[in-house]
C-alpha cells in the first residue's frame, strides 16, 4: 500500500478539516462519529461509518478532496414577473384616527379637566 492520502468528497472534506480544527482525533472512530453527529458534520459522520478502515489510514496520512463533480450547464435567467399588488388602505382626509396628543404638564392637564367638567 503506497502512501497516499485518502481521496473523500469534497462536501466530507470539508467537514472533516472543520472538525480536524474542533476535536483532536482519536483513533476510536464511534466516539468521532459521535463528535461529528453532535456538531452538525453528518456527511463526515456517515462517511466514517461506511469507510472505517480508510478512515483509520487517514487520519495517519491525511485526507484529500475528489475532483469536483461537473457542475450544471448555464440555464437562461427567466423572466421578472410583475409585481403583486400592494394591499394598502387608502386614507380619507377627516376619516383618519388620529393620536390623541397628551398635554405635557401637570397645570395643562388640571385646567383640560376643569374645562371638561365645569
Amino acid at each position: 500500500m503506497s502512501r497516499e492520502k485518502i481521496r473523500v468528497p469534497a462536501k466530507v472534506y470539508e467537514e472533516l478539516v472543520a472538525l480536524q480544527r474542533e476535536i483532536h482525533f482519536t483513533l476510536d472512530h464511534n466516539d468521532t462519529i459521535k463528535r461529528a453527529e453532535d456538531r452538525g458534520y453528518l456527511a463526515a459522520a456517515d462517511w466514517i461509518r461506511r469507510n472505517e478502515n480508510a478512515y483509520k489510514v487517514g487520519f495517519s496520512w491525511g485526507f484529500e478532496p475528489e475532483a469536483e463533480e461537473p457542475r450544471g450547464t448555464l440555464q437562461d435567467i427567466p423572466q421578472r414577473s410583475e409585481p403583486a399588488p400592494q394591499r394598502t388602505f387608502r386614507q380619507r382626509g377627516s376619516d383618519t384616527i388620529s393620536a390623541k396628543k397628551e398635554p405635557k404638564g401637570i397645570v395643562t392637564r388640571f385646567r383640560t379637566w376643569l374645562g371638561r367638567y365645569f
